[in-house]
């Protein structure tokens, strides 16, 4: 008998994976986002601005400690940065943003 599958958890709720549990909540497919490469333009508080390379007008803001940890750098180094992460559309809005590496 294999009791391999037995182990095997859904990387979304941590449930056994088996027939049903996959027929009734599939994981989405990973093909759905897109590589983004930004710029961070300043800190500010806790705060780096940010924008996309091909959007300055529009600054965005993250925890500046969080992208620095992401990116493998200090804070004073932050600024003027460029790097790049994986961009997937949230079911209902948003952006879920992942797999940061300097450009």
């Amino acid at each position: 008998m294999d009791t391999s599958r037995n182990d095997v958890r859904c990387g979304l709720c941590g449930q056994v994976m088996n027939a049903r549990h996959e027929q009734h909540h599939q994981e989405p497919a990973v093909s759905a986002g897109r590589r983004v490469e930004y710029v961070v333009t300043g800190l500010r508080g806790a705060h780096a601005l940010y924008h996309a390379a091909d959007e300055p007008s529009r600054i965005r803001k993250t925890g500046a400690a969080d992208l620095a940890k992401a990116l493998g750098v200090e804070l004073p180094g932050l600024p003027g940065r460029r790097y790049t992460c994986w961009e997937v559309p949230g079911e209902y809005g948003g952006v879920f943003r992942s797999g940061f590496e300097p450009a």
